[in-house]
């Protein structure tokens, strides 16, 4: 009979990576609220969404799996087998937003992927003390990351994501880094359950001037669930698709909820996917709280992503947050 050291080393390597990510994970779930203080947040468009898929299901991604897991909960990229390319825009009443991952599946060690993207509020117009033009002054920020995830048996997932933040605003330049990092488990083979829990966003506060002036990050903690039924009444061209997802501050306060639900129809290598979703948040909250409305096509090896949210705040100025996505496989 085997020693229990002797048989972790002989464990293949994707699967003691993913064991030692499981415990950087669960560190980072179990660290005192004391550390995770979101009074004042910085940074916080952190918390904008990204990707069509994902806003069409009303951000209710943290079980999901695919590429756009990526500006999500890196433990869905664990059971990627090729790699894919993809490429993020969306606009509103305040910001346009453009990003761009790549995914490099890396088997039996795991899966890893590079992120970049780049929020532009627009250029303001600099003057000095005496009221010079002295040109425009940009608005904007940038996210640099990297992220591994790998399978942990047949039933779990565990990925990390480590990104560099870069803000610009009124002249002043300001920067940090967060980690991400994040969970998904699937109860029972014969159960189309996934469930998904992960931390976003835990990291070092923005100190733009002195550390009195320094934001603690906009650390949030996901928890959700992705169900995928099986209705014998419907033909087996046609699946659907349930998920929900409860987002919490670090101290589990001002929680909103997600959920969201697809409908697709295969045909050959091609398929349409009809999503909708919802968000609800805090009176307090971001103004993101309404209605999500998206349309997807692959083809092939191609994947294109339309989403549409129909919030209060750029909604009511006309300018309805739009989202496309493009997703290559290579």
């Amino acid at each position: 009979m085997h020693s229990m050291t002797s048989s972790i080393g002989c464990r293949p390597l994707g699967s003691r990576l993913a064991q030692s990510m499981l415990m950087t994970v669960l560190a980072f779930l179990l660290l005192p609220g004391s550390t995770m203080a979101q009074a004042n947040s910085g940074a916080l468009d952190l918390l904008y969404p990204i990707g069509a898929r994902a806003t069409a299901l009303g951000t209710a991604f943290v079980a999901e799996q695919g590429s756009e897991a990526v500006w999500w909960n890196p433990a869905g990229l664990a059971r990627m087998t090729a790699p894919e390319m993809a490429i993020d825009h969306f606009q509103n009443f305040i910001v346009k937003g453009d990003g761009v991952s790549f995914v490099l599946p890396a088997a039996p060690v795991g899966v890893f992927a590079l992120s970049a993207r780049l929020f532009n509020y627009g250029d303001i117009a600099g003057s000095d003390n005496a009221g010079n033009d002295t040109g425009s002054i940009a608005n904007r920020s940038i996210v640099l990351g990297g992220s591994f995830a790998a399978a942990m048996g047949r039933a779990l997932e565990a990925g990390v994501a480590f990104h560099v933040y870069r803000g610009q605003s009124g002249g002043t330049t300001f920067s940090t880094s967060a980690v991400d990092a994040g969970l998904q488990y699937r109860p029972a083979a014969t159960l189309p359950l996934r469930l998904g829990l992960e931390i976003r966003n835990l990291g070092l506060s923005v100190q733009v001037h002195d550390q009195a002036q320094a934001d603690a990050l906009p650390t949030r903690i996901h928890f959700g669930a992705s169900y995928d039924p099986v209705f014998k009444q419907l033909p087996a061209e046609l699946t659907v698709r349930g998920t929900a997802e409860v987002v919490t501050s670090a101290q589990f306060a001002q929680p909103e909820l997600r959920v969201g639900g697809q409908l697709g129809y295969a045909a050959g290598t091609s398929k349409l996917i009809v999503r909708a979703g919802y968000i609800r948040q805090p009176p307090n909250g971001s103004q993101l709280t309404g209605p999500s409305l998206g349309l997807g096509l692959v083809s092939g090896r191609v994947q294109l992503d339309l989403a549409r949210i129909f919030e209060s705040f750029s909604s009511a100025l006309g300018v309805p947050p739009t989202y496309i996505s493009i997703r290559v496989g290579l």
